[in-house]
């Protein structure tokens, strides 16, 4: 392996372990209020919309449209996560609704 491809894979290894491992690191520590905590608890609930709605309601180009077999698969995607607060099982399920309705659409 030539040295460059090898610095450039340390690099990234670096680049992806160290905004994981340094907050761990140096806040776990540190006792964080209840009330922070709360309101830490919207985060990802935040960053999934903010990924998901322009996926279902933008088309490729950017223009403003639902898109049919996104929203379709959504649907009870958000109902099961809503009521099982499983993530692994909303994406298998998301996976098998989704690539269900490529037979139909």
């Amino acid at each position: 392996m030539r040295l460059e491809i090898f610095l450039l894979i340390l690099g990234m290894g670096l680049v992806t372990f160290l905004p994981r491992f340094l907050p761990m690191a140096l806040l776990s520590r540190w006792v964080i209020p209840e009330r922070m905590k709360m309101g830490l608890e919207g985060f990802p609930i935040s960053i999934l919309s903010a990924i998901v709605f322009p996926i279902l309601f933008f088309d490729g180009e950017g223009k403003m449209g639902i898109q049919l077999p996104y929203l379709i698969s959504a649907i009870p995607v958000f109902f099961f996560a809503w009521k099982v607060k499983s993530l692994w099982g909303s994406v298998i399920l998301g996976m098998i609704v989704y690539g269900g309705l490529g037979y139909v659409f």
